[in-house]
């Protein structure tokens, strides 16, 4: 069994970071800023993290981490039901980060 690539489909890795060297993630929904502590290891004192309450946010604030500079996260606030202000913040975040005329490293990538 050969577990190596075949000679036709060579690696992207590198040309991909070429022309966009970091990630950018909007991370959104309950408990999500001890997620992001915990996996990207960004550290508790720079995210407000709510036990009790609902977290404060502020979506263009970049998080990056020590551990992988490769990924820019962006922590919105919790939606709570008739909270149509949080989520029109959050919607204007995303079209925004998803306008084409952005260089691919400023675009937003992924939604977790």
């Amino acid at each position: 069994m050969n577990i190596n690539p075949p000679d036709s489909l060579p690696p992207t890795v590198e040309g991909t970071l070429a022309v966009c060297p970091k990630f950018r993630i909007l991370v959104t929904g309950v408990g999500k800023s001890s997620l992001v502590s915990s996996v990207f290891g960004i550290g508790i004192g720079d995210i407000d993290i709510a036990h009790d309450r609902v977290g404060k946010a502020d979506t263009a604030h970049e998080y990056t981490s020590d551990t992988n500079p490769r990924f820019i996260l962006h922590d919105s606030q919790g939606f709570e039901p008739g909270s149509l202000e949080k989520w029109e913040v959050v919607k204007a975040f995303i079209r925004d980060k998803c306008d084409e005329r952005l260089e691919p490293k400023d675009r937003l990538h992924a939604i977790w």
